[in-house]
């Protein structure tokens, strides 16, 4: 196996070591240019993600997870495009091709390893699981979508004192999770992985035959129960895009909250030019985990379908 390593000056070394740092956090350096962070994929209590800054490989020794370009792990992890940008003119990568450097790069996700599933009752007392239990209730989430959705909770640990909401593929592997305090008084409500939002989430529950619920987060997509895929922000990811198109699907319903209405009607109107049927909700002041499974579905039948019309009423009532 070859390796290309590229001489770098002291300059390029600290910008390349910094940018690793600010997003991975502190380091130990190994031999040579090696340096070992804690991996954002397994959280494994040890420094066990090893990178090379010469020839940019990058792995973890316990999930696997690892890449020939260090481009492609700042992708994973969300970095932004300037940065990202600055890495790559250091390493000379002129000729960028997106979609090899996307193939690079092999992604291990695994649930935090302090995780405890909901459906199983501890025995003995144990306030953070019945803390975990009544918030889910509050927030209108059953016994039964516990189970479907594999919800759990961490008593300890980086995501100590929250619900963890995992999400998998349609083959049934890990691709994301969502962490929420349980506690009132938690400033840092989510605590998510670092790592990239370019997945479907909730895609090992969807019906591709059916049409397909756009919302905002997971707790939105619970509430409304069929088919609904939480965008995990305010835009379609491209890997959700991609499989909109190559399933074939005809209908879709955007219903994402009040200060996402700019992005909704750029999604609506994308969407509709491409022939998909599409259904916009202009949400007013609440969200759809706020109106509860009855309320959302009264407002979805009293929907029109998005055309010219509904365009133009809705941004004239939102001038």
């Amino acid at each position: 196996m070859s390796y290309i390593c590229i001489m770098l000056n002291n300059t390029d070394k600290t910008k390349i070591t910094t940018t690793l740092s600010n997003t991975l956090g502190s380091f130990s350096v190994l031999r040579g240019n090696e340096l070992a962070f804690y991996c954002p994929f397994c959280h494994h209590h040890k420094q066990k993600l090893q990178v090379n800054t010469e020839t940019q490989h990058w792995h973890c020794w316990t999930c696997n997870s690892g890449g020939k370009k260090l481009t492609s792990l700042l992708k994973k992890l969300d970095v932004d495009r300037k940065t990202i940008a600055v890495i790559r003119e250091i390493y000379g990568d002129s000729h960028y091709n997106p979609q090899n450097e996307d193939g690079d790069a092999k992604i291990f996700i695994s649930l935090p390893k302090e995780f405890i599933s909901l459906a199983e009752q501890p025995k003995g007392f144990n306030p953070e699981y019945k803390q975990a239990m009544n918030y889910l209730i509050q927030r209108g989430i059953t016994e039964k979508q516990i189970v479907k959705y594999g919800i759990g909770y961490c008593k300890e640990g980086l995501y100590s004192r929250r619900v963890i909401i995992p999400s998998y593929n349609c083959d049934g592997s890990l691709n994301y999770f969502v962490s929420r305090s349980y506690y009132v008084d938690e400033k840092m409500k989510y605590k998510n992985p670092p790592i990239s939002k370019n997945v479907i989430c909730f895609d090992s529950q969807i019906n591709w035959n059916e049409p397909i619920i756009l919302c905002e987060g997971v707790f939105d997509a619970i509430t409304i129960r069929r088919n609904a895929i939480p965008l995990l922000g305010k835009f379609p990811s491209k890997t959700l895009v991609d499989k909109i198109f190559m399933n074939g699907v005809s209908d879709i319903v955007i219903s994402l909250d009040n200060d996402a209405k700019t992005e909704a009607l750029k999604a609506s109107e994308y969407f509709r030019k491409q022939g998909i049927n599409v259904k916009f909700m202009n949400l007013k002041d609440k969200d759809a985990a706020d109106m509860g499974y009855n309320k959302f579905y009264e407002e979805l039948n009293n929907t029109k379908e998005f055309g010219i019309e509904e365009l133009l009423l809705t941004k004239i009532n939102s001038l």
